[in-house]
């Protein structure tokens, strides 16, 4: 009876010692299998797969290993072995407080082929999903942050840097409406387009600036952010400076001879700040343009006014309901003669705040 048991014990302790030389063999394709699943189950969503704990968990796992070499930036992504470096794409988009990386040819398979190590400091997700032939990984943070990229050998490093850590000044500009919120509509001429070629005009002046000063744009495309992301984009940088480009209509919508330029200010703005960017915008648009002044209005019903910690000015350049107007407005020579007008009035309230 003893013998039989000592026989039966032996027996099982010898099984339990071949199945963990199997799984010590077999870790890395069991391991590879465990992610493989992660990925298969993690929940698909608007904006992709989350991959936000697997990260964490290679990471845990990876730089455990005395192998692994120290970290240059919070992220270290690998690249696919068929992708060169001038393939991938990285952007910021600033409105969603996100970094975006594009990746040629990559699969479902990328994530456990090569994982992605580092910090999950400012993280609040990664998500990633498949178009078009190519990867998007979308690495969402908890403020807004520049990516500050290098890619040395097969190894994309990745960081993130405080705005206000780079640049003397930064300034949000706003183009009104856009997408499906086509504002005011005139003869076949939408607000939103002449609002955005505007800013379009002002993105040229300031991208040839010389002065460290960092101009943000809620949109520069037919894009329609929401109001509280426009302001939040704003708020989130603690923006010198909030600009809205907008146009006008009569309250009936019809053509009348009502015409001129209005810009609206925060009333609640203590300091003064918003009614004196909002004067400085006015002067500068009339003085430009020789359009007719309407004069600077209390715009504290108007969300983004209302709730902008930045001094803020929301310009009304023209009224699409005057004939006359609205042939200027449409026309590219006062799209740029307009946005002239705001840099210089920009630069005005931005030297002022240095004195």
């Amino acid at each position: 009876m003893e013998k039989r048991l000592l026989r039966s014990i032996t027996a099982v302790l010898f099984a339990l010692t071949v199945a963990a030389c199997f799984v010590l063999l077999n870790f890395p394709d069991l391991h590879v299998y465990a992610l493989q699943r992660q990925l298969e189950t993690a929940g698909r969503g608007r904006e992709g797969r989350s991959v936000l704990d697997l990260m964490r968990r290679e990471t845990e796992i990876l730089m455990g290993s005395e192998t692994e070499p120290a970290l240059k930036k919070q992220l270290r992504l690998e690249l696919p072995k068929d992708v060169e470096e001038n393939e991938v794409e990285i952007r910021g988009l600033y409105v969603d407080q996100t970094v975006e990386i594009v990746i040629p040819r990559m699969d479902d398979s990328y994530f456990y082929d090569y994982p992605m190590i580092g910090s999950s400091d400012h993280i609040t997700d990664v998500k990633y999903d498949l178009e078009d032939g190519q990867g998007v990984i979308d690495i969402q943070l908890d403020g807004v942050f520049e990516p500050d990229a290098e890619i040395e050998g097969r190894y994309l490093h990745l960081g993130f840097l405080d705005p206000r850590e780079i640049y003397d000044r930064i300034v949000v500009v706003d183009a009104g409406h856009g997408g499906s919120a086509v504002g005011a509509t005139k003869q076949g001429i939408e607000e939103k387009n002449i609002d955005l070629a505007i800013v379009q005009e002002l993105k040229k002046l300031f991208d040839e600036d010389p002065q460290n000063i960092r101009v943000y744009y809620t949109r520069l495309d037919d894009s329609n952010p929401s109001l509280e992301s426009r302001v939040g984009l704003a708020n989130a940088l603690h923006a010198d400076l909030f600009l809205s480009v907008h146009n006008n209509s009569t309250a009936s919508g019809r053509m009348s001879g009502i015409n001129g330029t209005e810009v609206m200010y925060r009333v609640s703005d203590e300091s003064g700040r918003s009614k004196q960017f909002a004067q400085f915008c006015l002067d500068s648009l009339l003085g430009t343009l020789g359009s007719q002044s309407k004069g600077i209005v209390a715009g504290d019903e108007i969300y983004i006014v209302r709730t902008s910690e930045a001094p803020v000015a929301l310009a009304e350049i023209g009224f699409m309901t005057n004939q006359e107007e609205l042939d200027k407005l449409n026309s590219q020579d006062y799209q740029k003669k307009a946005a002239q007008a705001l840099y210089q009035a920009v630069l005005r309230m931005l030297e002022e705040k240095d004195e």
